[in-house]
């Protein structure tokens, strides 16, 4: 800390020199400076200087500011948070150590050592984890699991579709029944409690549900629940096309027939007769029309308003009594 040159002459003792010297000489009485000075054992210059030094504080603090909010500021201040911040956001950018390094020195002209970087990152962290470990979810869970990859290592990625909480995302040695009902497991010691777990049907994970013995129902995600909903329509419309163009054959079959001239080439031939067809394709057509008018957009239209951003209903205003 900066230390004054005269240690007599400590802030306290300028600060009640300065007011006193800021007081008029008709007040403050004649030879008060000279008596001043010989009671500090300085100048008379230096207690002048005091005095425009507190007059021109006093100004600059109680001068007339502009009226409004302040302009923007557009100075960057680069202390010791700002750099843990930088190196955290650079981080997540799929950046190495180095890459961090000369990113700092080209945007922020701050050159940094490895070392620094790499016990920043550590530190981080040190209190993520801590952090994360604190985290306490008060309502059982709505759990979505999802096996990605990281590199060559899987990762259980564990979601709460209630809070949109990340619950896990590590990566793993293995993803078999025992990396995964291990990872289960220490959930359930930190306070989860599992409602539902949704999933893409995976084995793994599966299996490792399975061995945590959680008690809980196993549901699919909702992207393979709208890829089964789109095989089946595709199955279905396959069917009733198929359905029609078979009835149209045997009605073209029947009608060249009865013609009095038939046209050139082959005969046609049809497996079933023209009566019983239509009997036979009209529960494959209206499964198909079913299908298309009612399950396929109510699949389509119940997830998008599940997602949709919920809004308050507007507050009802009570009837007016006529009393």
């Amino acid at each position: 800390m900066a230390e004054y040159r005269l240690a007599t002459l400590d802030l306290a003792t300028r600060l009640q020199v300065t007011l006193e010297m800021l007081t008029p000489r008709a007040v403050r009485g004649w030879g008060r400076v000279t008596a001043l000075a010989a009671e500090h054992q300085v100048s008379r210059t230096l207690l002048y200087a005091l005095r425009d030094r507190g007059q021109d504080a006093l100004l600059t603090a109680l001068a007339p500011q502009p009226p409004g909010p302040r302009p923007p500021v557009t100075v960057l201040t680069v202390d010791a948070a700002f750099m843990q911040r930088a190196v955290a956001i650079l981080a997540t950018q799929r950046g190495t150590v180095r890459g961090i390094q000369q990113g700092l020195a080209l945007l922020f002209q701050t050159p940094r050592s490895v070392g620094y970087i790499s016990q920043t990152l550590t530190a981080l962290g040190a209190r993520a984890a801590v952090y994360n470990a604190a985290l306490r979810v008060p309502l059982p869970v709505l759990a979505e699991a999802d096996e990605i990859f990281q590199g060559h290592q899987p990762c259980l990625t564990v979601v709460d579709g209630r809070s949109f909480l990340v619950l896990n995302l590590a990566p793993a040695a293995a993803r078999d029944a025992t990396t995964w009902g291990v990872t289960f497991l220490d959930l359930q010691a930190r306070g989860i409690q599992f409602q539902d777990l949704a999933s893409d049907g995976g084995a793994g994970i599966r299996a490792g549900a399975a061995a945590a013995q959680l008690v809980v129902p196993l549901r699919p995600d909702l992207f393979h629940l709208l890829q089964d909903a789109w095989r089946v329509g595709r199955w279905l419309e396959r069917q009733a096309y198929q359905a029609l163009q078979v009835a149209e054959r045997a009605r073209r079959a029947v009608a060249e027939a009865q013609a009095v001239r038939r046209r050139r080439g082959p005969q046609l031939k049809v497996t079933v007769p023209l009566p019983r067809k239509p009997r036979r394709s009209r529960p494959t057509i209206c499964s198909s029309g079913y299908w298309a008018k009612c399950a396929r957009p109510w699949n389509r239209a119940t997830p998008t308003a599940a997602l949709r951003p919920w809004a308050p209903p507007a507050a009802r205003s009570k009837p007016r009594s006529n009393s």
